[in-house]
């Protein structure tokens, strides 16, 4: 072979990602030079695999394994090692690779329980050697006490910190309708600034399960309502920042900021709206964060909801407005304030039903005290 020869091998090799990732390596050379430049080829498994993968259409394995068969692949970890066997046994049809990678894989898994078991023991003798000098009345259920806790804690911690653990409970709670559990998933995630792990549970569409209907509820909401229920800020920012719907109706199209507002959760009401929310959003009672918020109290955030421009004589399926709904339900602050910004106080409902008409107590006396009719 001339000098000239191998160094355009040798420059090919240098170059060979660019034609991987063009995928025009098996059809810009023929096998037998194929060959030549994997001799001077330094790939990554990743570049080997999809090597493998561009050759079915084009070659078959017996000359497959001929061209490739002196190439160079760097091996960064153990993960890589399984992958690499997997698909040269699939596309090189070295079935006798079966054994190896399954041994591979248990050994891997032996060697973790390994190392979980040593670490749950040193734990559990670390506590009993400091408990050693107590009465064994006193020190035998505080033992058990001690170690179960730290059993606990070590299993929540490798939860959080693995990813292949987090990505498993994933895949658990894809399966499960305990909403409950799939809510304190994401809480936990998001008070360990997890952002990753909860955009994946987000791609997997783990946050639109929704919380079955209960006896004393006919609600339905996904895991971004019940967040903005709770007022969880740092959560339903790191789930609309996950792409999340900040828009997402249930059933009854309650949507985020409606749970926010009738809950009194003013900081996430803030974000919501920040982020885009539709300040003016009905569900199917026609009821909006405003009439929401109204009829529950929540003092601060009708005014943040009013100083952002939100319609104050919205009416509800009824006809019943912000100001009737505080009023029936005694809200004497909110009645006061909607008065102050101009609420119409005769406004009447779909019964011809005015705020002083049902109005209780207090909120009756002042509306009749500035004329109400």
């Amino acid at each position: 072979m001339s000098q000239s020869l191998i160094q355009d091998f040798e420059y090919i090799a240098a170059h060979i990602k660019d034609y991987i990732d063009d995928d025009k390596l098996f059809t810009t050379f023929e096998i037998e030079d194929i060959e030549k430049i994997m001799k001077f080829a330094n790939l990554t498994t990743n570049d080997f695999i999809t090597l493998l993968k561009q050759s079915q259409s084009v070659i078959k394995s017996n000359k497959l394994y001929i061209g490739i068969r002196n190439a160079n692949v760097s091996i960064q970890n153990y993960e890589e090692v399984v992958n690499l066997l997997k698909y040269s046994k699939k596309y090189l049809k070295l079935t006798f690779l079966d054994g190896v990678i399954d041994f591979l894989i248990q050994m891997a898994k032996t060697q973790s329980d390994y190392a979980k078991k040593i670490k749950s023991l040193q734990a559990e003798l670390k506590t009993i050697q400091n408990q050693k000098q107590k009465s064994e009345k006193e020190i035998e259920p505080l033992k058990q006490q001690r170690i179960s806790g730290m059993r606990k804690f070590l299993e929540q911690m490798r939860s959080l910190n693995d990813e292949e653990n987090i990505l498993s409970k994933i895949s658990e709670l894809k399966s499960s309708n305990d909403f409950e559990s799939i809510y304190n998933f994401f809480e936990e995630l998001s008070s360990q600034g997890n952002q990753k792990m909860i955009s994946k549970a987000c791609e997997e569409g783990l946050w639109l399960k929704e919380v079955l209907k209960s006896k004393n509820s006919n609600k339905e909401k996904n895991i971004l309502h019940a967040a903005c229920e709770k007022g969880n800020l740092s959560l339903v920012k790191s789930l609309i920042e996950s792409g999340c719907d900040k828009g997402s109706l249930p059933y009854y199209k309650n949507t985020s900021l409606i749970y926010a507002s009738e809950n009194g959760q003013l900081e996430v009401v803030e974000y919501l709206i920040s982020a885009g929310a539709y300040a003016e959003a009905k569900n199917n009672y026609f009821s909006t964060p405003l009439i929401k918020a109204s009829s529950n109290g929540h003092l601060e955030v009708v005014k943040y909801l009013i100083s952002v421009g939100v319609n104050k004589e919205a009416r509800d399926i009824g006809g019943e407005t912000a100001l009737i709904k505080a009023s029936k339900n005694g809200k004497f602050e909110v009645v006061k304030y909607l008065i102050s910004v101009g609420a119409n106080k005769n406004a009447n409902n779909n019964n011809g039903e005015t705020a002083l008409i049902l109005a209780k107590e207090n909120v009756r006396d002042y509306l009749i005290s500035i004329g109400a009719k």
